[in-house]
C-alpha cells in the first residue's frame, strides 16, 4: 500500500497548514517534495468479495445494475439467508459492509454469513428518482404502467424470473430466509409487493415507506389483501418490518415548503395505521414489527432501517 506522508512530510504539513501545506495530501508534501502519489490518484477502494454487473430484462428491456456481496462464511445448515435491497446505488455498500461486520464477529457474537443483493440503475448518481418513480411506484388500479410510473410489477417480475434464479443457481440459500427491502419509494414497492405476491419472499421491511403515493392507494391494497386471504390456510409466512422516523410528520421542517409536505403526506399517522390494520388481523402467518425512530427525519431513517432489516434478514428460521 502506497505511503500518503512520510512521518517528516506529516509534521511538516501540520506545521504549515496555515500556507497551505496541507494540500501536500492531494498532490505530494510541503516545500513541493513529493514522496508517494497524490491520494486521489490512487487505486479505487474496493469492497472484497462484491460483483457488479447490469442486466437486462428481456421482458420488459429496461436494465438495472445488480450488485451482489458473497457471503463471508460457510453456508448454514439450512442456507444462506438472502437481503435483496433496493436503491442499491444508495445503500448497497453499507448493507454489505454491515453483513461482512456481522459475520466475522467472533464465536457466538457472530451471525450468520448472508449474501446482499443490491438492486439499484446504472450511473453514478446516488439517487435516480426518475428511475425510481418508474419501477417503485405500483400501477394506478385498472391501468398499465407508464413510462413515469407504476412499474413495481415489472421490476417484481424481472426479480422473481431473472434475479431470485440467479442467486439460487449460485449459492445454496435458505428460502425461509428471503427479505426485500427498501426505504421511501423503495418500502412502497415492498409493501406491494407483500400485499400483492406475499410468498415471493418470506420477509419484508419498509423503512419510510411512500404510503400517501396516489392518495394512499397503499392502504387500499391491504384491505384487499385482507379479504383475499381472510380464510386460513394462508398460502405464505411472512415477517413485516416497519420503520418510519418521528420527525416526518413534523411542522418544524426546515423550510415552510417542505413542513407543508409532510403534514400533507403524513408518514407516521399512516405508518402507524397500516400496522394497526395489520395487527388487527391476529394471523398467525404474518408478523408485524412497527417502530417510530426518534429524532429522525426521512433521509436520516434510512440507514437504522438498513439495520434493522439486516438484522431481520439473519434471524433464524
Amino acid at each position: 500500500m502506497p505511503v500518503l506522508l512520510s512521518p517528516q512530510g506529516t509534521r511538516r504539513a501540520l506545521l504549515a497548514a496555515g500556507a497551505g501545506a496541507s494540500l501536500g495530501l492531494l498532490g505530494g508534501c510541503a516545500h513541493g517534495k513529493a514522496t508517494a502519489p497524490p491520494l486521489l490518484q490512487a487505486a479505487p477502494a474496493q469492497l472484497p468479495g462484491t460483483h457488479q454487473q447490469d442486466l437486462r430484462d428481456p421482458a420488459s428491456g429496461r436494465t438495472w445494475r445488480i450488485w451482489v456481496q458473497q457471503p463471508a462464511g460457510p453456508a448454514p445448515a439450512t442456507g444462506y439467508p438472502v437481503l435483496y435491497l433496493l436503491d442499491g446505488n444508495a445503500a448497497f455498500a453499507l448493507a454489505a459492509q454491515l453483513a461482512r461486520n456481522s459475520a466475522g464477529r467472533p464465536g457466538d457474537m457472530g451471525t450468520d454469513s448472508t449474501i446482499v443483493v443490491g438492486i439499484g440503475h446504472p450511473g453514478d448518481a446516488v439517487i435516480h428518482p426518475a428511475e425510481r418513480q418508474r419501477d417503485y411506484t405500483p400501477p394506478v388500479p385498472g391501468s398499465t404502467a407508464t413510462p413515469e410510473a407504476g412499474g413495481a410489477d415489472i421490476l417484481l417480475d424481472f426479480i422473481a424470473r431473472e434475479l431470485q434464479p440467479r442467486v439460487a443457481h449460485a449459492f445454496a440459500i435458505d428460502p425461509q430466509r428471503q427479505t426485500l427491502s427498501g426505504h421511501s419509494f423503495g418500502g412502497l414497492l415492498v409493501l406491494h409487493a407483500l400485499f400483492t405476491r406475499p410468498a415471493q419472499f418470506t420477509r419484508y421491511a419498509a423503512t419510510s415507506p411512500s404510503v400517501w403515493w396516489n392518495g394512499a392507494q397503499l392502504l387500499r391494497t391491504a384491505g384487499q389483501f385482507a379479504q383475499v386471504h381472510a380464510m386460513a390456510p394462508r398460502p405464505f409466512r411472512a415477517q413485516l418490518l416497519l420503520r418510519v422516523g418521528s420527525l416526518e410528520q413534523a411542522q418544524t421542517a426546515p423550510t415552510a415548503a417542505r413542513a407543508a409536505i409532510q403534514v400533507e403526506r403524513r408518514m407516521v399517522e399512516r405508518t402507524l395505521a397500516l400496522a394497526d390494520q395489520l395487527g388487527a388481523l391476529q394471523w398467525p402467518e404474518l408478523r408485524v414489527d412497527m417502530a417510530v425512530l426518534p429524532g429522525l427525519d426521512h433521509g436520516s431513517a434510512m440507514a437504522p432501517g438498513l439495520i434493522d432489516a439486516l438484522a431481520l434478514a439473519q434471524q433464524p428460521r
